[in-house]
Order: structure tokens, then sequence, then C-alpha cells
């Protein structure tokens, strides 16, 4: 096998050698040279490397081979070699990135001086706690606590750089019980009972004993009723109680409201606490769908009222169609800058169903105006077109080819040429940041031109000018969308929108949960799904191939469409959150309709997600040619969990 590969790489540095050494050189035999340079370094072939590299000064991705080199041989490099590796590529993200690498090798060296002097500040806990242990011991502890303390006071276990920092500072005299004790309030509170006892082991057996008892209540929250140690009424007792309540309200928020009020009066809590559970329930109760949520809300003292009640009220409002409370939430309201649109529709709404027609219609008419859900819902409610606003972002698009003699846009075209998309991003990313404002414009048709669709979006964004359909709602993959749409009876504008929503089209995405590739499928969803409709498993990197995502994802869609009878919001909702989890936010008794049912998801990630898709899909039925079916078709009421879905 070795004999071969060393075949391989000879015969392809031969080659190499003769298509370099022509006078004129294309950029299509560079790449071929660099990713031979790249493997003959890897494989340690430093002969055939280097011929390589020297040849290759002229392409704009030499600094990547120099810097994989250097990489690879830091442990032995000198001080001077990488301060100069440093300046030479200071334009890149190169330098940031060696600089990491040397500063971790200062640290391992305990070459704390090297280590201040080369430290950037950058704000990575790794190296902030290094540069923390480097400043004690160098004597300059001018900041040192202060910086320290806001590492300390957190919730979860910080990184594993800063246990010798910590140990430091649990010998100095300003860590004391008080400190000691915040942090073990924060660990509680973030539900990480394993911190707090690791943190308790430096209290007093007396101190030590109430964590035991927290981190019981933790386990157990109905002990906040039995255990005789909780009848004294001082601060630690009254502390947790109060979590106990609260965690026992978020099993069964029936069980926390009636033990919170079953010895609320046996404490001398005082007013704010007193208002921060009966909020708390009562959000939870709203967030819960329970049938006393409103209730609960309303009967806040205003004390205990904040714009999350307010929201939370308007929401329960909306559920139980009671206009005249939700008008009411929404002018109680103090900030309603996160959702502009969202309070002018519901408040049209609120109008409407009270009478005030004409001022309903006036709100309406604006927000129509508006390419966006709230003002497709607008337009809905007057049987108006949708406005789409298309206007081109830069008029001459010609013009975004000579962002090519920016050397960063040069170096991301080249790297993503030869598979290096992560890199790709990081020189893109730092070019922008040196753009005038017509630049990054011409920089967004310049993506988009590249077939890099996500960074054309994310590019636009950056304008803050939000009307090229072109670049923010491209139509890549027409083939594989066209076939899955056909084979599963799907609208292919609703699958767009799925895929706009999840990766932007980016093909070899990967979120923070795992879900990968176009239309973002978790493994086990990818192999349950193609088992499921009779197709082969995704194997390996397959999952990231355009045709087989957006088949196995169309696939899911359309199982999901089937689950809930149709109904784009719930199919849309499951997609996201999973059919379970919609299941328990459908209505108990009565059909809900789904303006308000998706006001209503608890979680803030599906709630957007279900506005922005349905949106989506609009603007794609638009773009294929379509007239955009109303959203009000899209929407039907949202059936009652007595309902019978076809399951399975």
């Amino acid at each position: 096998m070795m004999y071969r590969v060393l075949r391989t790489l000879l015969l392809s540095f031969m080659l190499a050698i003769c298509l370099l050494s022509a006078r004129a050189q294309d950029l299509h035999q560079q790449r071929q040279a660099y990713r031979l340079a790249q493997l003959a370094l890897k494989t340690g072939q430093t002969e055939l490397y280097s011929q390589l590299k020297a040849q290759l000064k002229d392409y704009p991705l030499y600094p990547y081979l120099v810097y994989e080199e250097l990489k690879r041989r830091l442990s032995t490099a000198s001080h001077a070699e990488i301060e100069s590796f440093l300046g030479t590529y200071a334009t890149t993200p190169l330098s940031y990135q060696m600089r990491g690498l040397w500063l971790y090798k200062l640290y391992q060296e305990n070459r704390w001086q090297k280590f201040l002097e080369v430290y950037d500040g950058r704000g990575v806990t790794e190296f902030m706690c290094y540069a923390l242990r480097a400043r004690i011991r160098a004597g300059q502890l001018d900041g040192v606590i202060a910086e320290t303390k806001r590492l300390w006071l957190i919730g979860t276990s910080q990184h594993s750089a800063c246990d010798r920092l910590f140990e430091w500072f649990t010998t100095h005299p300003e860590f004391t019980p008080g400190i000691l004790w915040a942090r073990i309030e924060l660990a509680m509170a973030a539900g990480n009972p394993g911190l707090a006892g690791y943190l308790a082991e430096k209290l007093n057996d007396r101190d030590r004993a109430w964590v035991s008892l927290w981190r019981q209540v933790y386990a157990n929250p109905r002990i906040v009723l039995t255990d005789p140690a909780l009848e004294s009424d001082k601060l630690i007792t009254r502390q947790i109680v109060m979590y106990g309540v609260l965690r026992l309200a978020d099993f069964d928020v029936e069980q926390g409201k009636a033990a919170w009020e079953e010895i609320r009066s046996e404490y001398s809590f005082d007013q704010e606490a007193r208002d921060h559970v009966d909020r708390s329930i009562a959000l939870l109760a709203a967030y819960r769908h329970h049938s006393h949520a409103l209730d609960w809300l309303n009967a806040l003292p205003p004390s205990a009222c904040n714009d999350d009640v307010y929201t939370w009220r308007a929401r329960a409002a909306m559920r139980n169609s009671d206009w005249q409370t939700l008008k009411s939430s929404i002018k109680a309201l103090k900030d309603t800058s996160d959702e502009p649109l969202m309070w002018k529709y519901w408040l049209a709404r609120a109008l409407e169903e009270t009478g005030e027609t004409e001022r309903a219609r006036e709100l309406y008419s604006r927000l129509a105006r508006e390419r966006d859900y709230y003002g497709f819902l607008a337009a809905d409610r007057l049987g108006l077109t949708y406005s789409m606003q298309n206007h081109p972002l830069v008029e001459d698009p010609a013009a975004a080819g000579k962002l090519i003699d920016i050397r960063g846009v040069r170096r991301a075209y080249e790297l993503l040429r030869v598979g290096q998309e992560t890199d790709a991003r990081r020189e893109w990313a730092l070019a922008l940041n040196g753009m005038t404002l017509k630049q990054k414009k011409l920089a967004a048709v310049l993506a988009e031109k590249w077939g890099w669709y996500a960074d054309a979006i994310r590019t636009v964004a950056l304008t803050g000018e939000l009307d090229d359909l072109k670049l923010r709602f491209p139509t890549p993959y027409e083939a594989e969308v066209a076939a899955a749409a056909h084979n599963r009876k799907l609208d292919p504008a609703l699958i767009y929108g799925i895929m706009r929503r999840e990766s932007a089209f980016a093909a070899k995405a990967v979120s923070p949960s795992g879900a990968l590739g176009l239309m973002q499928l978790l493994p086990g969803t990818a192999a349950f799904t193609a088992h499921k409709f009779g197709l082969s498993a995704p194997t390996g990197n397959e999952i990231f191939d355009p045709k087989r995502n957006i088949e196995l994802g169309s696939a899911y869609l359309s199982d999901m469409l089937r689950r809930f009878g149709g109904n784009q919001a719930l199919a849309t909702a499951a997609y996201n959150a999973g059919p379970e989890r919609v299941e328990t936010w459908l209505p108990q008794k009565d059909a809900l309709p789904t303006d308000a049912w998706v006001e209503n998801i608890p979680y803030y990630e599906t709630r957007d997600y279900v506005k922005a898709v349905l949106a989506y899909a609009a603007v794609y039925e638009s773009k294929l040619g379509e007239d955009p079916m109303p959203l009000a078709k899209r929407m039907e009421p949202i059936p009652p969990t007595s309902a019978r879905y076809a399951h399975k």
C-alpha cells in the first residue's frame, strides 16, 4: 500500500513539475499542485513538498502551506521564525490561528513572560485564564482579582485551564464564603447540583449540610413541604423553599402553585421574593398552556408585572380569544422593539374583533406593505396580494468581479475550489471587515455567483438592505427539489422554505445538535426515514450529498404532514422541534386559529422557525412563477388533541 502511495506521489510530482514549469501556469494546475503539496507534507515526503512549495510561491494559498509546515514543527521552531510568520501574514486569519498555537506552546513551556508579550487579549476563556496566571507570576496584579471573579461567577464548570487560577483565588483574602455561596446559587439555578456539591467541599460542616439538602430538593422538590430542617425561617431556608417550589412547578405547575399557596405565609418572604415566585409560576403556566394561565397572570400584583408578563398575558389572551385583555396587554408593554410587526398585527386583530374595524384596517394596510409573515397575514385579512418588493442590491453586478483583486477575497475563492470551506469563511469574514458598504453589496453578488449561497445571504444581511430576492432567496438544486416534490406530493416552495431556514443552502452545514446538510437531518432521523420509505440508509458523508439530503428531508417532511393531517404549520413545527413535542402543544378541547397557536409555541426557536418557513414558502412560490398561496390557506385551524391523526 505504501509503495503504491509513494509511486503515485512520484508520478504526480513529475506531472506537477512539468505543468508548473510551463510559462503560462493556470490556476487549475496550481490547485492540483497545492493538493499534492498538502498530501506530500501529510505523508512525510519532505523533498517533494519542498519542490512543490517552491513552485507555488505566487499561488494565493501559498501562506496555507507555510502555516501547515510551521504548525507541524512548532515545538522546535524559534521565536524569531514564528514572529516572522505573524508579521508576514498579519492580514490573514492564519496569523490569529498561529498566535493561538504559539500561546498554547508558551503556556505548556511555562514561558509566562513571553506569553504576556504575545497575548493579544483574545476573549477565549482558556487563554484568558492562562493570561491571568501569567500576570500573577509576573506580579502584575492590577485587575486580576476582578477578572478572576468574572470567570468564577458562572453556574457551570469553566475550562480546565482555569483550575490552577481558581486554586490560587481560593487562597486569596477576597475569596470569601459569600462569593463561594454566590457560585453555588448560580450552579443550582443552572441545574448543576454536581458543581454545587463540589464547591460545598470548601464550606464548613453546617453549610455543607445545607447544600446537601438543597441538592436533595433538586432531586425531590416535594420534600420542601415535609423536611423538618426547612421549618425555621431564615435566609437559607427561604432560598431552598423558593427553589423547591419552582422546581416542583416545573414538574407539575398545579402542584407547584398549591405548594406555594400552602407555605408562603410560613416564611417572611419580602415582596420581591413573592413576586418572583408568583410571576415564575404564572409564566410557566402560560408556557405550558395551562387552562388557568390567564387568570394567574391577571392576578399578579403590579409589582410582579414586567414585559414578560404582559407578553405572555397577551399570548394567553390570543389563545382564549380574550380581545380586551389582548388590547390592554399590548398597551402595557414598555418595549415592543423586538417584535414591532407582531404587536401591530395583533393590535389590529384585537381592534377588528372588538368592532374598531376602521382603525384595524389602517394597521393592516400599513402592515401589508411588508414582505414578512405578519405583512402576509395582514394582506390576507384585507384580501390583498402580497408585496414582494424585489429590488436588486447593486446596479452593475458585473462590477463584483473586480473584488477578486482583494487578496483575502481571492484566497477565499481558492479555498472554496480546493474544499477548505471553513478557511474560506474565515478569509471572507476578514475581507468583509475592511470593505465599504458598496463593496459589501458587490461581495454578496460575487458570493452568489460562486454558488456560495449561505455566505451571500449573510453578506446581504450585513448591508442592511434586504430586498434583493435573487440574493436572499436563491433556488439552487432545482432538479432535486422538483423530483422530491413530485415523489412526495409536496409543494416545492415549502421544501425551499425549509432549506432556506435550516441551512441557507450550505450543503455541508452541521448544527450544534449534530443535524447535517441542506435540510439539517440528524443521522438517526435520516436512517429511520430511509427505512420507513424503503430507501437506502445514507453511509459515511453521503448525507451531505444534496440529492440524498433533499430526498430524505422531503420524505421526512411528507411524513410530518401525513402525521398532522396535512396541516403545514404543525408539520413545520414538528420538523424543527419533533412531532412528540408538537402534540403536547395542541389545544385540549376546541380548535385554535393557527396565528394564535403559533404565537403560543413555548420555544422561541420553533415559534420563529414556523413563521419564517411559512413566509419563505410564499416568497418562493412567487420566485417559482406561481401566485403565492395565502398563508391563511397554509394555516388551517389547529385541531384539538381529541382529533385523530393518521399515526405511523
